[in-house]
């Protein structure tokens, strides 16, 4: 019962701070981006020769991608505001997978491929918006193939495991190129949010 409540608590916390996780994981990424490409070319006199602004920007992307596991582990033994701490434990998983699109982008531009910001923002929509729905795709999928698994754990098992790894794989090594950490991300957010009322008790 605690348990449950605790479980439930939990989420309506993560629903009250989701459009904060995403500003900080979306903008706040590329805004960390920007400033480390600042830093390294005006700060510590990167020239154009060492590196171009477009990998600046593509080291800066890598760079701002934070782990906080120490930082949330600290907050909960601090006994600091569980919203704090949600907040923070939000923001670090989907800041992985803003952090490779950046990177991808950046890429892109930094090996000579010809981009325009039109160009740009599509490659963006497709990798971040693509990697969301291909997650929920498979999120409703599995939920459907757990939904027939009656009363057998170790089944149940395998299908997460078996869905997890193939997400990532038809995101990043088929022709869909899309990003594999968003879709896994917002797999397990829709396992848990509806998912899980498939799996038999």
């Amino acid at each position: 019962m605690i348990g449950n409540f605790y479980h439930i608590n939990n989420r309506f916390i993560f629903k009250k701070v989701f459009l904060n996780v995403l500003i900080l994981a979306g903008p706040g990424c590329l805004l960390g981006a920007v400033l480390i490409a600042i830093i390294l070319k005006l700060f510590l006199g990167y020239t154009s020769e060492d590196m171009t602004w477009s990998g600046a920007l593509m080291a800066g992307s890598v760079l701002s991608a934070t782990d906080p596991v120490a930082v949330v582990a600290l907050l909960k033994e601090l006994g600091a505001s569980p919203k704090f701490g949600t907040l923070i434990e939000g923001e670090s998983l989907l800041n992985d997978g803003s952090a490779m699109v950046f990177y991808f982008l950046f890429k892109e531009i930094t090996i000579g491929n010809p981009a325009t910001p039109g160009s740009v923002f599509l490659s963006f929509v497709r990798l971040a918006g693509g990697g969301t729905a291909l997650g929920v795709l498979f999120g409703f999928l599995s939920s459907l193939w757990l939904r027939r698994v009656i009363r057998d754990e170790i089944l149940v098992s395998i299908i997460s495991f078996i869905t997890c790894y193939l997400v990532f794989y038809v995101a990043e090594f088929t022709e869909v190129k899309v990003s594999g950490i968003l879709a896994l991300v917002f797999l397990g957010f829709f396992m848990s949010a509806y998912g899980k009322t498939s799996i038999s008790s």
